[in-house]
């Protein structure tokens, strides 16, 4: 990423039709996915639920994940 790749860092985390999506978002927010990528069933985002949430909702949900896990 700091090499100034930003496609391919973020090519796994990208779906058909993702910059429509992330262009409807209002600043505040961030795309909820169910399953997670970080699972083997949310790997493929194209496949995944998507939802708009507020942001703070998304950085607790994925802080909660990372401290289940450890």
């Amino acid at each position: 990423m700091l090499a100034g790749s930003l496609t391919q860092f973020y090519d796994t985390l990208r779906w058909p039709g993702w910059e429509t999506e992330a262009a409807a978002l209002k600043l505040n927010e961030g795309i909820h996915t169910w399953p997670p990528p970080s699972t083997v069933e949310g790997k493929d985002l194209s496949t995944a639920s998507r939802k708009a949430v507020p942001m703070a909702q998304l950085v607790s949900f994925h802080h909660e994940m990372a401290r289940q896990l450890g």
